[in-house]
């Protein structure tokens, strides 16, 4: 469908570029100079990049891994020759955050199978001028994206798109344009904190004079002279006979500066979705740990789930294959409640014996190894047959004891 691409159709920006009045240009070249910001972004990103990806299919004998199904390396360990798996999905995920949507490119053979995935930045879309829903051509959407400087553009179904902040289901708005206010005063914090530091935390300083000086010209070389002198990098300045010198520092506890920028943190973190305890401390409770991956870490890959099986599976859908992330990886617990949850299921017949041991990566030899179970247990398939002592077609201990009692 190659002369599919060449019709009238409407561009439309996945951003905003009258942002410039807005300064939101001013925000794409320095959100990511803010370091709360970006922690924030890196912490998002490690957390779905380290994710398990996994090729699953449904079959009589329930849900398996379809570890022989083609896209199981190239998911799991190598989307394309360049990067691994984990860097791969990481640059989505900060793509998608920081610019409001993202994209990974699918380069298929000419049999239209998957060769190599690519993550993106979106640049923007070429609708069909009839609209997407009177349109009756097979490719509405025409997406325009960069891969590493080079430009580039493909059908809708040729790439698997990520959206943050979207109304419509095409258009999306950035995040850091949402809280600019926010980053663009905590670089100012930065900026003035370095400042500080450099100027032996004195932040500015009055120069009195002994002579009445009207003119502006003469106070502003005056201005000029003593700014020169205050920089010098040995940190001492002569001052001149008649001059007076005084520092006037701001007293940075009185204007609640820790305060502002703890505050400036949080509003950060909660526009990323982050718990703020990650962001400042780097660790988290088993609650929020919780609440992180259900109202974060969840929806993000239930849309590219759900991207994934359409795009890159295609028919392979009907023969019960399904693409998931492994969330296991984030439930960790402690060694005592996890053997505590594993006996429980295994009592209750929810996990093999072969299973719990994988689980907890003990190989499983039963034939060539000695196991102890606790008095009590019988196997399964044994209660099926009929084979506990207790049933009344059990005939193992007939012949046992004294065959004779009675007579």
């Amino acid at each position: 469908m190659f002369w599919n691409k060449v019709e009238k159709r409407e561009v439309t920006d996945g951003f905003d570029w009258t942002a410039w009045i807005k300064s939101e240009d001013y925000m794409s070249e320095n959100a990511l100079k803010q370091q709360d910001y970006l922690s924030a972004l890196n912490i998002l990103g490690n957390s779905i990049a380290k994710l398990p990806i996994l090729v699953k299919q449904t079959t009589e004998r329930g849900e398996i891994e379809a570890t022989n199904y083609y896209l199981w390396d190239l998911l799991r360990i190598r989307p394309n020759s360049n990067m691994n798996s984990f860097e791969c999905m990481k640059s989505l995920i900060m793509l998608y955050k920081n610019n409001g949507m993202a994209g990974l490119y699918i380069d298929r053979d000419f049999k239209g199978k998957v060769k190599n995935i690519y993550p993106v930045r979106i640049d923007s879309f070429d609708i069909d001028d009839v609209g997407l829903i009177k349109s009756s051509k097979d490719n509405k959407v025409l997406v325009n994206f960069t891969c590493v400087d080079v430009q580039g553009y493909c059908f809708d179904k040729d790439i698997v798109i990520l959206r943050d902040n979207s109304l419509d289901g095409i258009h999306s708005k950035a995040t850091k344009s949402l809280i600019k206010d926010t980053i663009t005063t905590n670089l100012k914090a930065q900026a003035y904190q370095n400042s500080l530091f450099s100027n032996g935390l004195t932040s500015k300083i009055i120069v009195q004079l002994s002579s009445d000086i009207k003119e502006e010209k003469e106070m502003k070389k005056m201005q000029d002279k003593f700014d020169r002198l205050y920089k010098a990098k040995s940190g001492i300045f002569t001052v001149p006979a008649g001059y007076n010198v005084q520092s006037l520092n701001m007293d940075l506890a009185s204007s609640q500066f820790a305060e502002l920028k703890l505050l400036g943190k949080k509003d950060i973190a909660n526009a990323v979705g982050i718990p703020f305890s990650l962001l400042d401390v780097g660790s988290l409770t088993e609650q929020e740990n919780i609440s992180y991956l259900t109202n974060t870490i969840s929806p993000i890959i239930t849309a590219l789930e759900q991207e994934f099986d359409y795009k890159l599976l295609g028919l392979d859908r009907k023969k019960g294959y399904k693409i998931r992330f492994n969330v296991n990886s984030m439930l960790r617990v402690s060694a005592e409640t996890q053997k505590n949850i594993i006996i429980d299921y295994v009592k209750n017949g929810i996990y093999s014996l072969e299973y719990a041991r994988t689980l907890l990566g003990v190989d499983y030899n039963f034939e060539n190894e000695t196991v102890t179970l606790p008095s009590g247990q019988i196997l399964l398939k044994d209660l099926i047959n009929g084979k506990a002592t207790w049933q009344k077609d059990n005939n193992s201990n007939d012949e046992g004891g004294d065959s004779n009692n009675g007579k």
